[in-house]
């Protein structure tokens, strides 16, 4: 049975309150900052894996990229250090709302005009990212947060920078592995050509495509059929799915979702900026 870790403070200034998670790498915990006396998330590197020396790097990078990072719809980090039993841990923003993930599960179909805007806000938080020089790489609804807000309409946060890299840098990966989502994975990566921003760009395409059909364009029962489906399908149009669906979305959707990177949109903003142009003729 795991140890209980209530009431232990870590870094001289979180005291844990109580588990709120875990994954393969890390358990996360609700702690009080005591300096700010506000709650935060505490993600701490599991003690079995601890001694691996590339878990151990890659939750070092997750620090380091969200170090980097200061934008309304991207996670902040508050501080990263290594407890009294030298587990290494980031202390982030606690989020108290859904992932987009449950609440495409929840209502099969967002409206147009909501998934527009959770879009618009994904695509800002992104090009902070990439601003910063990172590639997030593992875009989906699950990496997605919508936090309650006063405004009609949640605030988006991207979340899970595990498999973020910087662009150009070091790769921790072995040659040949492909890291992420497979449903949300651009041709390029699957092929084993160097990601770009354009890379997010597909993945966002196809969170979108997934929020107005409650499917996300390819589906298939098996790996190999899903991959050959991003390299050779054309993305199917919107009312194809639904044919209530506004044809305005269709073009920033068929951009997006373009086999060739050259083919995409070049930047986050560019297409957050095409699809609020797309917006504005939606009922």
């Amino acid at each position: 049975m795991a140890a209980d870790r209530r009431g232990e403070v870590i870094g001289g200034r979180f005291r844990i309150d109580e588990k709120i998670g875990k994954g393969a790498m890390a358990e996360v915990y609700r702690a009080l900052d005591e300096t700010t006396s506000a709650y935060v998330a505490l993600k701490i590197l599991k003690r079995q894996v601890a001694g691996d020396r590339e878990a151990r790097e890659r939750f070092a990078r997750e620090g380091e990229v969200q170090a980097r990072l200061r934008h309304r719809n991207v996670a902040a980090l508050l501080a990263n250090g290594v407890t009294d039993r030298l587990e290494p841990y980031l202390a982030v923003e606690l989020l108290r709302g859904k992932t987009l993930r449950g609440v495409v599960k929840d209502e099969g179909r967002i409206p147009p005009r909501r998934a527009a805007s959770y879009g618009w806000q994904a695509l800002h938080g992104l090009a902070a990212v990439h601003e910063a020089g990172v590639l997030h790489r593992d875009l989906k609804p699950a990496n997605i947060m919508l936090e309650p807000s006063p405004g009609p309409v949640e605030r988006v946060v991207l979340i899970d920078f595990g498999f973020a890299s910087f662009e150009g840098g070091t790769k921790l990966t072995l040659q040949g592995t492909v890291v992420g989502s497979l449903r949300y994975m651009a041709p390029e990566r699957l092929r084993g050509e160097p990601p770009d921003q354009r890379s997010d760009l597909y993945a966002m395409g196809v969170i979108l495509f997934e929020m107005l059909t409650g499917a996300p364009p390819f589906v298939a029962d098996h790996d190999l059929d899903l991959i050959d489906m991003h390299l050779n399908t054309e993305a199917p149009a919107l009312r194809s799915r639904d044919e209530c669906l506004p044809a305005s979305l269709d073009a920033v959707l068929a951009c997006a979702l373009e086999k060739r990177q050259d083919d995409r949109y070049h930047s986050a903003a560019e297409m957050a900026a095409a699809l609020d142009a797309a917006a504005q003729a939606l009922p």
